[in-house]
C-alpha cells in the first residue's frame, strides 16, 4: 500500500501520520517539546522538534502494518517562526510568533516606514508579533548571530524539511504571515528590507506547497526510519493546512477553530486586505488564491476561565468535580438567552472586529436569577455571538455549514449554540487533530496524482456530529446580537479608564 507520512510541527510537539489515497490516517504518532519563556521572550529550540520528530516517526512506525511503501513526506507546522541557520544548524534558539519583545523596534518601524505603508505593502498588521520587528531587534541586540546565519527560515516545518533534506525554503502561507512579503506581488518586499538595513538575501526560496524540494538524506534516513531518497514536499503553515483539511480550502465554505483563542476563515479567489478591522490576509497553499481569516484571542478560554473560578471558590474535592462536562450540564439547565445575561468573552482584549487592546470581559444583566447555570450559558452564547461578529466581518457568502474543529467542538451544546446563532448547520469535523496533517497530505498527494484539487470527493473530510439551527432560538440569538454589537462601543471609554486604573 502507498502512503504519505504528513508531519505536522506544531506549538507544543510533532505529530506524524500515514495517510493513505483515501485521505484516510492509518497510523500515528506523537512527542512533545519544551517552550521557554522569560517575560516577553517566547522561545523554542530548533533541534527539539527535530527530536521529536524522530520519536513520533518511531511511534508511527510501532503502529504501522506491513507492506507500505512510503510515497513522500508532507510537511506542515507553526508558523512565523524566526530561526536563524548556519552553516551546520540553528545559531540559538527560535523566537516564536508569540514573542513580543521587539515592541521598540514596532514603533521604530511605524516611525520610519509608517504602519499604514507597511500594512499596504504586506496586507496585514505589523507589531512586536511579526519577524519584521524581530529581525530588527536582532540587529540591534544580536548582531554577531546575524551575520553568522545564512537563512532567515520562517517556521518549524521549514527547519524540519531543511533537516530532511537540505532545502531552504518556506511556503506562500507562512511567508505571508510575516510582514516580509508583498502580497499583491507574491515576492520578498526587498525594497523595505533595504530601507531598514536587512539582507533580503537570507530569506528562503518560496516555493509553492507541495512541489518537491529535495529527498530524504542518509542522514535523515537514519535517525527518522524514512526510506533514503523519499520525496519531500514542500509544507505549509499550519492554518493553510488546517484550512484545506478541514474541507474549506475552495471559495464560499467557513470554518471555525474553538480552541483556547480562536478564529473563522475562508478560502476567497480576492479579497482587498482589511487589517484595520484585524482581519488577516494570507496566501493560499495555492498561491493565486487566499484566506481571510477573524482571529479571536479568547475564544474556548473564556470556558476554562470559568471553570477555573468556579474551582477557585469550591473546596479542592469538590474543585476536583468541576470539569468541562459540569459546565456543559449547568449550561444546559439554563434556558436559551440565560434570562437576559449577557458575556463579552474579551478577557484578554481582542483583534477583530475591532483591536481592542483594553476591552475586557464582562456579565452584563446580572440578576438575582443569574446563577451558575445561567454564567455558563452566558459564556458559550457570548462566545457564539463574538463568531457572528467576525462572520459578517468576513462578509463571506457562506454556501454551506460552518465546518467546525478545535477542543471547543466537542461539547455538543457548544455547536448547537453556535448552529443557532449563525442560523447554518455546522458539521464538528471528525478527527480535528488530524487536520493540518491531512491538509498537508492533500496537497502532496496532488503533486503525486493521488487526489483532484482540494474537494477530492464528498466524503473526503470525516464528520462527527451534524447540528441544525433551531428557529425559535435563531430569533431570540438575533434580537441578543443587535445588543452585543453595541456594547463595545457603549463601554469603551469605560475600558479605557479600568485600563488606567490596572497600570496603577
Amino acid at each position: 500500500m502507498n502512503v504519505l507520512v504528513a508531519l505536522d510541527i506544531g506549538t507544543t510537539g510533532t505529530k506524524a501520520a500515514l495517510v493513505d489515497p483515501q485521505g484516510r490516517i492509518i497510523a500515528s504518532g506523537y512527542a512533545q517539546y519544551p517552550t521557554f519563556t522569560d517575560g516577553k521572550r517566547v522561545e523554542q529550540e530548533p533541534e527539539a522538534w527535530w527530536r521529536a520528530t524522530g520519536e513520533a516517526l518511531a511511534a508511527l512506525w510501532q503502529q504501522a502494518p506491513t507492506g507500505l511503501a512510503v510515497a513522500g513526506v508532507a510537511l506542515s507546522g507553526q508558523m512565523q517562526d524566526t530561526i536563524l541557520l548556519g552553516t551546520q544548524g540553528a545559531l540559538g534558539r527560535a523566537i516564536l510568533y508569540s514573542d513580543c519583545r521587539a515592541e521598540d523596534e514596532a514603533r521604530q518601524l511605524d516611525e520610519q516606514i509608517g504602519a499604514a505603508e507597511l500594512a499596504a505593502l504586506s496586507g496585514n498588521p505589523q507589531t512586536a508579533s511579526s519577524v519584521l520587528a524581530k529581525w530588527l531587534w536582532l540587529a540591534q541586540h544580536a548582531p554577531a548571530q546575524l551575520a553568522a546565519a545564512q537563512t532567515l527560515l520562517l517556521g518549524a516545518h521549514d527547519y524540519v524539511t531543511w533537516r530532511l533534506c537540505g532545502a531552504r525554503t518556506t511556503d506562500y502561507t507562512t511567508a505571508a504571515t510575516t510582514g516580509l512579503l508583498a502580497l499583491r506581488t507574491n515576492c520578498w518586499d526587498e525594497a523595505t528590507l533595504r530601507t531598514l538595513g536587512l539582507n533580503p538575501a537570507l530569506l528562503p526560496t518560496l516555493q509553492r506547497a507541495g512541489a518537491q524540494v529535495g529527498m530524504v538524506s542518509a542522514d535523515a534516513a537514519d535517525l527518522t526510519g524514512l526510506p533514503q531518497g523519499v520525496p519531500i514536499f514542500q509544507g505549509v503553515g499550519d492554518l493553510g493546512a488546517t484550512t484545506v483539511g478541514v474541507g474549506a480550502g475552495l471559495p464560499g465554505r467557513l470554518y471555525g477553530y474553538l480552541g483556547t483563542s480562536g478564529w473563522l476563515a475562508s478560502t476567497m479567489t480576492q479579497a482587498e486586505p482589511r487589517p484595520d478591522q484585524g482581519i488577516f490576509t494570507l496566501r493560499h497553499p495555492d498561491p493565486t488564491q487566499l484566506i481571510q481569516v477573524a482571529p479571536m484571542l479568547t475564544a474556548g478560554g473564556n470556558l476554562e476561565w470559568l471553570r477555573s473560578l468556579f474551582c477557585s471558590v469550591m473546596g479542592q474535592e469538590a474543585a476536583n468535580g468541576v470539569d468541562f462536562d459540569l459546565l456543559n450540564r449547568l449550561a444546559a439547565s439554563a434556558p436559551a438567552g440565560s434570562h437576559g445575561l449577557l458575556y463579552l468573552p474579551y478577557l484578554a482584549g481582542e483583534r477583530s472586529p475591532f483591536n481592542a487592546p483594553d476591552a475586557r470581559a464582562c456579565f452584563i444583566g446580572l440578576s438575582a436569577q443569574s446563577g451558575a447555570s445561567e454564567m455558563a450559558r452566558a459564556v458559550l452564547e457570548g462566545t457564539a455571538l463574538a463568531y457572528r461578529a467576525l462572520r459578517e466581518t468576513l462578509a463571506v457568502e457562506q454556501s454551506g455549514p460552518l465546518l467546525l474543529v478545535g477542543g471547543g467542538a466537542k461539547s455538543p451544546l457548544w455547536a448547537q449554540i453556535f448552529a443557532d446563532v449563525l442560523a447554518a448547520p455546522v458539521h464538528v469535523a471528525a478527527d480535528p487533530g488530524n487536520a493540518a496533517a491531512r491538509g498537508a497530505a492533500l496537497i502532496a498527494g496532488q503533486t503525486l496524482g493521488w487526489f483532484e484539487g482540494y474537494m477530492p470527493a464528498p466524503d473526503f473530510f470525516p464528520v462527527a456530529q451534524v447540528y441544525t439551527p433551531n428557529p425559535a432560538h435563531y430569533a431570540l440569538y438575533d434580537r441578543l446580537f443587535g445588543l452585543f454589537t453595541l456594547l463595545h462601543r457603549q463601554l469603551e471609554s469605560t475600558f479605557a479608564g479600568l485600563a488606567a486604573v490596572r497600570q496603577g
